[in-house]
């Protein structure tokens, strides 16, 4: 049975603060694959919807735009997203990059670009 995280949002106990971002990305569970939305990321980890019901500590591959596909657990999740977190830390330069390219601005009304991944 998933985990049920009642407050994803709350920044309580996190070692990076979270970038509000809006990308796409290519999300891996087994064998199926799906293209999920990416909703903020930190080095550590990201935030995803679309994903439907995880396991807590299932493995999962996340395709970043420009990268590799990246393996991560599966730190919570509930009906609507999950939070994953990256076998491998983001580097500070693709992490940069990420949130320039696809970071919301200000208060959030400004969306980056979106492309779809291959």
């Amino acid at each position: 049975m998933p985990r049920i995280d009642p407050s994803p949002d709350r920044p309580s106990d996190r070692r990076h603060s979270r970038r509000r971002v809006e990308m796409l990305a290519r999300f891996r569970r087994g064998v199926a694959s799906t293209t999920v939305m990416l909703k903020d990321l930190t080095p550590l980890g990201a935030r995803v919807e679309g994903v439907g019901l995880l396991e807590s500590e299932e493995v999962v591959s996340l395709t970043l735009p420009g990268c590799r596909p990246a393996m991560a657990f599966v730190a919570w999740a509930n009906e609507h997203c999950a939070g994953l977190e990256f076998l491998e830390p983001l580097g500070d330069g693709l992490f940069g990059e990420l949130v320039a390219q696809y970071g919301l601005s200000g208060g959030g009304s400004a969306l980056a670009p979106l492309r779809l991944i291959p």
